[in-house]
Parts: structure tokens; C-alpha cells; sequence
């Protein structure tokens, strides 16, 4: 039978499927855009690069200094913290912000006939939040190194770096969520409203009284840093068993995405 009909080609199945080269390829020209058009916000990435490192050599090198000196275990605490604090907000304000303006403009029903790969788009806002998350976790851990506040092991350094930037993974996920529930002038201020009260009630820059620690495990911050801690062996500052932080990071991954996926199959 003919391949056409009225004149116009039918659509083969099999031909629809994109060779493997071609598929890396969408994807990883997809992940380029995202990050470029990231980069060229600088109002946006620039205090998430700049931030963590500023505060770390405020409070650990300028303030703390005396106290990291009699005791090397607070300086592995502030460390843990503000790296935490660099992984996990480029994780989350970029994916969220130009989520919710892409839905908002009408970008996200364009992307639906595009002739992409459906998930580009997320692996490309992943991928490059990631990437952001690597950069602004740099300058925290060279400040630590230079200023001679971080005693650990190359090994330990190395595991430590690798669980901070996989705990950044839930946080992506948090930004997909919000992303797809408020606008995009809204973002910021609800990443903002969600964000901020955990870096503190978490317990990351100074240990909580007794009478709120029942909230403490509530918080996604705390099981990266918990996470952090296990991977590099600092005993002192485990506070929960390490089963417990994997389940609670993967079940903010999956209940954030899951949210945002049904927001998006219904409301694009």
C-alpha cells in the first residue's frame, strides 16, 4: 500500500524513533540552552554563586575563627552548612523561577508540538541547576581549603563533595513542584517562604534547644547535611540513622515530582 495519503506522508512508528546520536544530542542542546539562559540572568545566578562563600568566611572565618581553632570539629560543622546552603539553593531558585515564567508565557504548550524529546526540558533544567549547584559549592570548599578551617582527608573531602551534590537532587524537585503551582513574579517569593525557614530550623549554622529538635528531621536541608556527614565518617555530628536520611531525600524527590508531573499533565 502507498505511503501516502491525500498527498501526504503517514507517520511510520518506527521511523519516529530518534537514532541515539541524535537523542544525545536533543537533550544535551537543550541542557546548553538552559544553562545559557541562566548565565545570562545574572541577577539571578550571581548571588547563588556568591552568597554561600561570603557568608562562610563571615561567620567560620572571621567570627568562628577562635572557636575552629580550639575545637577543628566546628569547623567541619559550619563547612557542612553553608555548603548545604550552596548546593541546594542553585538547585532550587532556577528551576523554579523559569519554570513558572515558561508556564506563564506559554512556553511549556509550545514545547508539546515541538518535534523534542518530551523530557528534555527537565533533564535540561536539572542537569544545568546541577551544574550551578557544582559552581557555587567550589569557592565554599576553596575558602575552607586556603583558609586552613577544614581538617579532612582528601577521601573524605571527595565523598562529602559527591553527597552534597546528589542532595541537591531534592531540591531540583521542590523548584519543579513550585514551578508548577504559582506564577513567575510568585516564585521567588514562595522558594523564599519555603527555603529559608528550613536553613534554620534545620539546625545548619548552630544547634537547636532541646524542645525543637522534634522538627529537626521535617526539614530536607538537615538529611543532606546528615548525608554529608555520613559519607565523609564524621561520627560526632550524626544525629539519625543514614536509612532513615536516604528514605527521607527520596521521598521528597519522588512525592515534589510526582506533584509536579500531575500539575503538568493537567495544567501546562
Amino acid at each position: 500500500m502507498n505511503d501516502t495519503v491525500f498527498g501526504a506522508a503517514t507517520l511510520n512508528p518506527e521511523s519516529a524513533v530518534l537514532p541515539v546520536g541524535r537523542l544525545v544530542g536533543a537533550y544535551w542542546a537543550e541542557t546548553r540552552f538552559e544553562f545559557r539562559r541562566i548565565r545570562r540572568t545574572p541577577a539571578l545566578f550571581l548571588p547563588l554563586l556568591l552568597l554561600p562563600a561570603a557568608l562562610y568566611l563571615l561567620f567560620a572565618v572571621a567570627i568562628a575563627g577562635k572557636a575552629i581553632a580550639a575545637d577543628p570539629a566546628v569547623g567541619v560543622f559550619l563547612f557542612v552548612g553553608f555548603a548545604v546552603l550552596a548546593v541546594t539553593m542553585p538547585a532550587l531558585f532556577p528551576i523554579c523561577t523559569s519554570l513558572a515564567v515558561d508556564r506563564e508565557s506559554g512556553v511549556m504548550r509550545l514545547r508539546r508540538v515541538q518535534p523534542a524529546p518530551a523530557g528534555a526540558w527537565l533533564v535540561a533544567k536539572t542537569a544545568s541547576s546541577l551544574a550551578f549547584s557544582v559552581l557555587a559549592y567550589l569557592p565554599v570548599l576553596a575558602a575552607a581549603l586556603a583558609t586552613g578551617k577544614l581538617t579532612l582527608g582528601f577521601g573524605q573531602l571527595l565523598a562529602m563533595s559527591a553527597a552534597l551534590i546528589s542532595g541537591a537532587i531534592p531540591f531540583g524537585a521542590l523548584g519543579l513542584m513550585l514551578g508548577t503551582l504559582v506564577s513567575g513574579s510568585a516564585a521567588p517569593g514562595y522558594a523564599n517562604l519555603i527555603y529559608l525557614p528550613g536553613c534554620y530550623l534545620s539546625g545548619l549554622f548552630f544547634p537547636l534547644p532541646a524542645s525543637m529538635h522534634w522538627q529537626v528531621p521535617l526539614w530536607p536541608q538537615f538529611h543532606v547535611n546528615q548525608l554529608a556527614m555520613y559519607a565523609a565518617g564524621i561520627e560526632k555530628f550524626q544525629f539519625v540513622p543514614l536509612q532513615l536520611t536516604i528514605a527521607a531525600l527520596t521521598g521528597y524527590t519522588v512525592l515534589f515530582g510526582a506533584i509536579a508531573i500531575w500539575r503538568l499533565a493537567y495544567r501546562p
